[in-house]
């Protein structure tokens, strides 16, 4: 084998010749007309999730209150003035929806669980007993209705078949079915990278694959958002990737990883679809949790991203965040001075901590004014169109 002793090859490089971007971290908000007439604590309630005030059963499944099994709406209580409330319906493979209910001068009654046994086994076990026991002794009268909605391949299905048109397809599938139930937003695709075989949740994201993630969550995107008055919610956002200790797991990740793997397919999926909805997600990024994350919500996926729609939190349910914990909860105040629109399923608990940090400065009311108007933007905007969309049929 013949020794080389030359010198070594050099190549050349200019820094001029790499493409670059610019981002301006410095956002243009416009308040809303709407938004600006309203009071304190109807800021505040449009800052969070509808929630019943007696008897409030908000959590998954069972917070609609327009759709049986829907997952959460923002509120209804401000029609009047003009602002529509959004209906909100889970996935992951599908709109996730009662099968059956009845229906009342109150609105409509999901008959069954009053939240996925997926939720049930974090709980602690007196609560879930209760919640069980709750729905079991719940008597049903009146009329029963009945939905079915279609189920689709997992995440990690559609992404093995590297169909891309295949995948709005079934978005196309998935809005035609959010029209006929009348639900705005879908609370999907999930697109978090499959790091650790033990992740409970891998069947629903893509891959291991920044690529592949972003360009299926943004086909399926496509997809649904064909349907004039539908949207879908990417989600988790963002290092979310084990569902053990899912509340208070802290994703301790370098500047280099969360842009080269955790972030990429989140700027794919926002570039080439434009959501209308994101969530973030429940475990803490580097110490803070992704929902009161500032940098992460603003500086990232607004200014660098360019993402124009509402950013709502996972759903915060108070039972899976009692007791002495490492990190304390998030905190709907914390959560709307980062930026964040949408306190969801929402509670009594978020209103009171949203109205206590108004008053000792924790939130400015400019915030919640920025933030109220893009949610009624949206509203507006998806309301509209849905309306419209049913006067075109016969």
């Amino acid at each position: 084998m013949k020794k080389e002793t030359g010198p070594l090859p050099v190549l050349a490089v200019s820094a001029s010749a790499f493409e670059t971007e610019t981002a301006k971290y410095a956002l243009s908000e416009t308040v809303d007309p709407l938004a600006e007439k309203l009071s304190d604590e109807e800021l505040c309630l449009l800052n969070i999730g509808a929630f019943r005030q007696k008897g409030s059963q908000s959590v998954i499944g069972n917070a609609g209150q327009s759709v049986a099994g829907a997952a959460g709406e923002t509120v209804n209580c401000l029609q009047e003035k003009g602002i529509p409330a959004l209906i909100m319906a889970d996935g992951p493979a599908g709109l996730r929806l009662s099968r059956q209910y009845t229906r009342d001068e109150k609105g409509v009654h999901a008959i069954g669980d009053v939240m996925p046994e997926s939720v049930m086994e974090l709980m602690p076990a007196p609560a879930a007993w209760g919640m069980k026991l709750f729905a079991g002794n719940k008597k049903v009268s009146g009329e029963i209705y009945e939905q079915n909605c279609t189920a689709l391949p997992i995440g990690t299905a559609l992404a093995q078949s590297w169909n891309l048109d295949f995948a709005k397809q079934c978005g196309d599938l998935v809005g035609d079915e959010m029209e006929r139930f009348h639900v705005h937003l879908w609370l999907a695709p999930a697109l978090n990278i499959h790091r650790d075989i033990r992740c409970g949740r891998n069947y629903e994201y893509y891959s291991e694959d920044p690529l592949l993630s972003g360009r299926f969550a943004a086909a399926m995107t496509q997809g649904v958002q064909r349907h004039p008055g539908c949207g879908t919610t990417i989600k988790h956002f963002a290092a979310n990737n084990q569902e053990t200790n899912r509340y208070g797991s802290n994703s301790i990740v370098s500047e280099r990883a969360m842009r080269e793997i955790y972030l990429r397919g989140f700027e794919i999926a926002v570039k080439e679809s434009q959501p209308h909805a994101l969530m973030t997600s429940y475990n803490l990024l580097n110490g803070v949790h992704t929902s009161e994350h500032r940098g992460l919500i603003a500086d990232i996926l607004r200014c660098e991203f360019g993402f124009r729609g509402i950013v709502m939190t996972d759903w915060i349910i108070g039972v899976l965040n009692a007791g002495k914990k490492k990190y304390p909860a998030p905190n709907a105040a914390r959560i709307a001075a980062a930026g964040g629109d949408l306190v969801m399923p929402g509670g009594p608990g978020d209103l009171k901590a949203l109205l206590n940090g108004l008053k000792e400065g924790a939130v400015t009311r400019k915030q919640l004014l920025i933030n109220a108007s893009r949610v009624v933007r949206m509203a507006k905007k998806l309301t509209e169109a849905a309306n419209a969309k049913k006067e075109e049929k016969p």
